[in-house]
Order: structure tokens, then sequence, then C-alpha cells
């Protein structure tokens, strides 16, 4: 089976992750799906046999023939003879017609020589080729996982980090990655290149911008790599970060400042939410006072309302009582005698009032008042009984007139 003629030619060391290996050229394509015991898969298939041309059915042919051509002497029968030669010439035909046709399996290129001289490159195929060109290398096409480890890389803070990405690589050109470099060689070179590449990034970089690479710093270290790596036709497609963590007493540090960081911010939010709270409470109550004094102020300026309707009541009222008394004085000025009959009929009004209240006291202040006095008695019970109420009313203020008092 093609495994068990796997010989795997591969790099010295535990870090060795391409490898060739020759096998038959018709055992090809397993090869290249094959995983050796350590999980990797070829990249270069070298035929283990460059001769396509198959000996062994040239020889049977050989042989048949010359077997057959001695038995048909020794049995003098032409027809054994013929028979012998037809079938030696068509197996010497068949192995020779096999050796024209050259199949590369998928996903590979093929180099051609002749004469130990490079010729050119072919892809995947049937092609028929006479038997002096050889293939010389299946070059796998697909892409290639390499990984890079980097172990205590000092940054710019001086932590020593622990960085592992994971490269893919594509071999381009198969005639400079064959004839400039092995497989082999070429695992230390790049592992070598990778390394020293992401030294330096990690050189210019902080402890903790390594915990979090980015894209654009990953496409800078792949760019300086296809570089590296072009003269072997190899271009680098793709770098991905796999693991990046510094130390592990730096990170519990880590995580310690950033912990107290995370305490120290929710001690500040609560201080910015009580003070906010007494902010808004200063202002509740700031906003009570002014609605408190607003309310004042609308109470006074009722108070104010009313006293002015009240002043101009009292002022209306007194300007209807000066019109009245002025006009009660042009009525005394014109009428003199009605004037002095009333005050008489008042002091009547009042001193009835004083003869039917047994207890009042009179003051007399001469002796007119006396003889006046006893002249209204007369009158007084001459005059007949009116409503007493009235009268009372106008006899005091006749009484008031006369300077009598109760």
């Amino acid at each position: 089976m093609a495994e068990e003629a796997i010989d795997e030619v591969s790099m010295d060391g535990d870090y060795g992750q391409l490898v060739q290996v020759s096998v038959p050229l018709e055992d090809a394509a397993l090869a290249f799906s094959s995983r050796d015991e350590t999980g990797r898969i070829p990249i270069i298939i070298i035929p283990a046999r460059l001769n396509r041309i198959r000996n062994d059915v040239l020889v049977i042919g050989v042989i048949g023939g010359a077997a057959g051509i001695a038995a048909g002497l020794f049995l003098s029968n032409g027809i054994v003879i013929t028979l012998s030669i037809l079938i030696g010439l068509i197996l010497v035909l068949v192995g020779f017609y096999r050796s024209l046709y050259v199949r590369i399996p998928e996903g590979a290129n093929g180099l051609l020589t002749r004469g130990g001289r490079y010729l050119r490159t072919i892809g995947s195929g049937t092609y028929v080729l006479p038997p002096w060109i050889y293939v010389s290398h299946l070059v796998s096409r697909r892409e290639i996982p390499f990984n890079v480890p980097v172990v205590e890389a000092p940054t710019n803070d001086n932590v020593r980090v622990g960085v592992d990405i994971l490269t893919t690589f594509q071999i381009t050109d198969p005639y400079h990655f064959v004839y400039n470099i092995s497989a082999a060689d070429f695992d230390e070179v790049f592992q070598a290149a990778a390394q020293d590449g992401l030294r330096s990034m990690i050189r210019g970089m902080s402890s903790t911008d390594v915990i979090d690479l980015q894209r654009e710093q990953m496409d800078s270290l792949q760019d300086s790599l296809s570089n590296d790596v072009q003269a072997y036709g190899v271009r680098v497609t793709k770098i991905n970060v796999t693991y990046a963590m510094p130390p592990d007493d730096f990170m519990h540090s880590l995580e310690g400042r950033q912990l107290a960081i995370t305490r120290r911010a929710e001690q500040l939010e609560k201080q910015v939410l009580a003070l906010q709270q007494q902010k808004d409470g200063i202002a509740l109550a700031q906003e009570e006072v002014i609605a408190e004094v607003e309310r004042e102020r609308e109470r006074l300026q009722v108070l104010i309302q009313k006293a002015e309707t009240n002043r101009t009541v009292l002022e209306l009222e007194a300007e209807a009582e000066a019109l009245r008394l002025s006009k009660m004085e042009a009525r005394l000025q014109e009428n003199p005698t009605a004037a002095q009959f009333e005050l008489e009929m008042a002091r009547l009004a009042v001193a009835q009032a004083l003869a039917g209240n047994t207890r009042a006291v009179l003051q007399i202040g001469s002796a007119d008042d006396i003889v006046r006095s006893f002249v209204l008695r007369d009158l007084i019970e001459q005059m007949p009984d009116t409503d007493a109420a009235g009268q009372v009313t106008s006899t005091s203020a006749a009484t008031e007139e006369e300077g009598v008092t109760p």
C-alpha cells in the first residue's frame, strides 16, 4: 500500500511541521490526503520511481514470447510460435503505452525534467508524455497552516508575554520552492522569520495591548513575512492570533487593578448620584419656597385689590355724603323756617321719649332750660301717642341738640 511505502523526509526537531514524502506517482493522490502519525500532511511528493515504463510487464512479455517460441520450436508448431510472439509484443506495447500517460492529482502541480534538467510546471490532470520526460516533484497548491509560538517575548514595559499565531501560506512558484529550498529547511527559515517579526512587533507594544492584538497589526506582520519568503515562491495569505497572554502574576495584578478601578468608578457613581439627589432636593425645596412666595404674593394682591375696592367704595360714599350734605345745606338755605321746625319736632320727640322713662335724669344748664322742660312736658301730654321706636330716635337727637343728657 501507498501508506506503507511512504518514506518521510522532514526536518529534525520537535517543531517540524512541513513534510515531504516519496511514493509511487500513481499513489500521489492518496499520499496528499493521508496524515502521518503526528497528524501532518505532506506538501511535496517525490515520485519513488522516475521511469514510468513498467519493467515487470516488459519482462513478462519478453519471457512469455521467448517461452512460446521455444515451445513452438520444440513442438514444431508455427501457430504456437506466432501466438507467443503476438502475446509478448502486446505485453511490451501495453507496458510502453501505459508509461506515456501521466496523471497529476487535483490540488497539486508537477515539475517535469528531462535528463536531470527542469523543463516546465504542469497543473492537475492527465497528460501524454514520452518516457524520457520525468515528473520530478509534486507540489501542493493548497493553503498550508503553520504554527508559530513565541514564549516570553518582552514588551515595551518589560513584561514577558507568550503569543501563539497560526500562519497560513501558499506555494505560488513550485520551481523556486523545490530548487531553492527543501521543505525541512523552509520550516526552519519560516519559523525563524515569523518569530523574529512577531518579537519585533511585541517589543513595540505594551503588555495590555498584546492581549487585544488588532487585525491591522497582523496585516503588517503578514506583509513583512511575505517579503521574507517571496524568494522561495511562497505567499503568506493569513495570520491569526491563537494565544496572547502575559504571565499569570501580571494578569492577577491587572485584574486586581481593574477591579479596584471598577469599584472606584462605582463609588464615584454613587457619590455623583447622592450629590444629584441632594441637588434635586435643594431644587425642590427652592421650588416649594418660590411657590409659597408666589401664593403669598397672590394673596397680598387680592388683599390689595380688596383694600383698593374698599377705598374706592369709601371715596364714593364720602362723595355721596358730601353731595347729600351739600344738597341739604342748599335746602336749609332755601327754607330756614322748615329747618327750625324740623329741629323743634326732633326736640319734642326726644322729650316724649324721656317722659315715658321714669328713670331718666335731666341735666339742666340754666333756668330757661327748666322752663323749657315744663313747657315741653305740657306739649307732650297734649300730643297723641306715636311710634315709640321712631320718636325715641328723634327725641334723642333733639335732646343732644339742647344739651340734655339722660
